[in-house]
């Protein structure tokens, strides 16, 4: 099909075969003539054309050199070349820049015309490609601006719910007001010590902050009982990580904090709850969580207890390492100081 808008340009020095071009092609394109390779490039600075038809031997700049340059001002345009032979070193230059016909003077109407028809189609149809693939960019750059949004809707509602649920737990026992906070800070302290990954960090805080929302599932008597706890009373406060696990078992973004919540008080001599896991085969966060959810408990009052000092919660887990707690993570505790970690 012929595009009447479409612009061809004719280079050639001679001006018998530049205006026999002219003429074939002047009642389907809109025809450009230059007499030199010079003032070619000076119609290409100011057009944009479909197709360049160059003659190989011009005296300025010969047809090769041409075809190089219009490649580089304008990659998109195709190029024909002029000749009366075409040689294999000839045909060779002129494929590797990117010359696709040839024109063999004296010239046959019917095949220039077919070889310009198509060039130009074939220019028309990469123009097309690369709008839609600019449209499809543009659409792409809509597309991920769209998820992006919803990405940060989900987590501002995952932060909003974090929020209720810490909330939740401050309701229900006086003791926790503040804990949770607290524990987060200690926990992604000791684990930039523990040279953790930025992802295994956030986890770690969004756990530390509901690591006892199972405390939920207990009463208010239970919690904030001041005298010892009976054993059934104490059975029952030893499901709360089971009970957090059930409760945020069902959200899909928390899933990954979920075995942090489920372990943080199995002990590392094996004794802990709720599985009696040992050593590594405690999670390395849950074993984080665990020292930092005791040193703020012991340096908190509670119901049946009065706070500790740095210097006793130091010996207390000195004490305990290698029992209660991992003895890597006591070490890192005691070297960097307690109170360096809680100023952090």
């Amino acid at each position: 099909m012929i595009n009447e808008q479409s612009k061809v340009l004719v280079v050639d020095d001679e001006v018998g075969p530049r205006e026999a071009l002219r003429m074939i092609l002047r009642d389907d394109y809109q025809v450009f003539t230059a007499e030199g390779g010079r003032q070619a490039l000076e119609h290409i600075a100011r057009e944009d054309f479909d197709m360049v038809i160059v003659d190989i031997r011009m005296p300025d700049i010969n047809g090769i050199d041409l075809l190089e340059k219009i490649k580089l001002e304008s990659p998109e345009t195709e190029v024909a070349i002029i000749t009366a032979y075409a040689s294999v070193e000839t045909a060779t230059s002129a494929l590797r820049l990117g010359a696709l016909d040839y024109l063999i003077k004296p010239f046959d109407v019917i095949s220039v015309k077919k070889i310009v028809e198509k060039d130009v189609k074939r220019r028309r149809e990469r123009r097309e490609l690369r709008q839609k693939l600019n449209k499809l960019k543009v659409d792409n750059d809509l597309l991920r601006g769209e998820i992006e949004k919803a990405y940060e809707n989900i987590q501002l509602h995952y932060l909003e719910t974090v929020n209720s649920l810490t909330a939740a737990i401050d309701a229900k026992d006086s003791y926790t007001k503040g804990h949770q906070e607290r524990v987060a800070r200690l926990a992604f302290s000791l684990g930039k010590a523990l040279n953790l990954s930025e992802k295994d960090l956030d986890l770690l805080k969004q756990a530390a902050l509901l690591h006892d929302i199972g405390k939920i599932g207990l009463s208010e008597y239970i919690l904030n009982k001041k005298e010892p706890l009976s054993e059934d009373e104490l059975n029952a406060t030893r499901q709360h990580p089971l009970i957090g696990a059930k409760i945020i078992s069902p959200v899909r973004s928390l899933q990954e904090v979920l075995p942090i919540i489920l372990h943080h008080h199995e002990r590392y001599d094996g004794k802990g709850y709720p599985f009696g896991l040992e050593a590594k085969d405690i999670p390395l966060s849950a074993r984080i969580s665990a020292v930092a959810d005791s040193v703020d408990a012991m340096l908190s009052d509670r119901p049946y207890s009065k706070a500790k000092t740095i210097e006793q919660v130091n010996k207390e887990l000195y004490c305990c390492r290698g029992t209660q707690f991992d003895p890597e993570i006591v070490d890192v505790t005691l070297k960097i100081g307690l109170q360096n970690l809680l100023r952090a």
